[in-house]
């Protein structure tokens, strides 16, 4: 299971209450607690920066909906593992993050190629 999401860029700092920019990761951080606390494995983290075609190859045909952030910062994946995992990251998802784009694998059956696809991405980035 994939959670996905891009970070502030710096100009964006500039111009927000110097701790406003803790809080995404702040949040990221709880959320990962909470799932943590439901039993679930935080199995890999990855940060990476993407181009429009690292991310039509990564999410496929959700990529349009995460084009306009790419410029904003590295894309961020934590993987989470256990049963349930998607659902509840879904859920966590719809109620901390309503409104922010993010890629949540869709299903159970999804996940793993999700996850394949970023972190072989990923890893190819890491070798350059």
């Amino acid at each position: 299971m994939g959670c996905f999401f891009s970070k502030r860029r710096k100009a964006d700092k500039e111009s927000r209450p110097e701790n406003e920019e803790e809080r995404p990761k702040q949040y990221s951080w709880d959320q990962r607690e909470k799932m943590v606390g439901k039993g679930f494995f935080l199995v890999q983290t990855k940060e990476v920066s993407m181009k429009a075609e690292d991310a039509q190859r990564v999410f496929r045909e959700k990529a349009p909906d995460f084009l306009p952030l790419l410029n904003k910062g590295p894309v961020i994946a934590l993987e989470f593992n256990g049963d349930g995992a998607v659902e509840v990251c879904q859920l966590i998802v719809n109620e901390i993050f309503n409104g922010t784009k993010m890629f949540v694998s869709e299903s159970k059956e999804t996940a793993s190629g999700d996850v394949d696809s970023f972190y072989n991405f990923a890893d190819i980035q890491m070798g350059i």
